[in-house]
């Protein structure tokens, strides 16, 4: 990410990429990228269960495997952005949530100071 100057965003859609199918189904720009990316770096693609949270100054990022074993739940309250395992780790810290969602597979999620996206 350094050495190479990627953002976070791409990093993520390196590490845990869509499966091919899904990638098929993209526009032409999206597939584009997604192919290359898993060209260049196909090496550093994360297999297995696995559910990851990044942090970085003003961001946190969400990664889940592609097919979901490992599971990783986001939330929001006004502006806080919450992200963990299960929900109830969550609820724990902040029972009233304004929304909670669980990401597909390989869809990262990124939380940002002031701005929460999916990428």
């Amino acid at each position: 990410m350094r050495r190479q100057k990627l953002p976070i965003e791409i990093v993520a859609k390196i590490l845990a990429p869509p499966i091919w199918n899904a990638i098929d189904q993209m526009n032409e720009k999206e597939k584009k990228l997604l192919t290359t990316l898993r060209m260049v770096y196909g090496p550093l693609l994360m297999n297995g269960p696995f559910a990851v949270i990044i942090g970085q100054t003003g961001k946190m990022i969400g990664l889940t495997d592609r097919i979901r074993l490992q599971p990783i739940t986001a939330a929001t309250k006004g502006e806080m952005f919450y992200l963990s395992s299960e929900e109830a780790a969550i609820r724990l810290i902040s029972p009233q949530l304004d929304r909670v969602w669980t990401p597909n597979g390989g869809e990262p999620v990124v939380g940002e100071l002031n701005n929460m996206r999916k990428v």
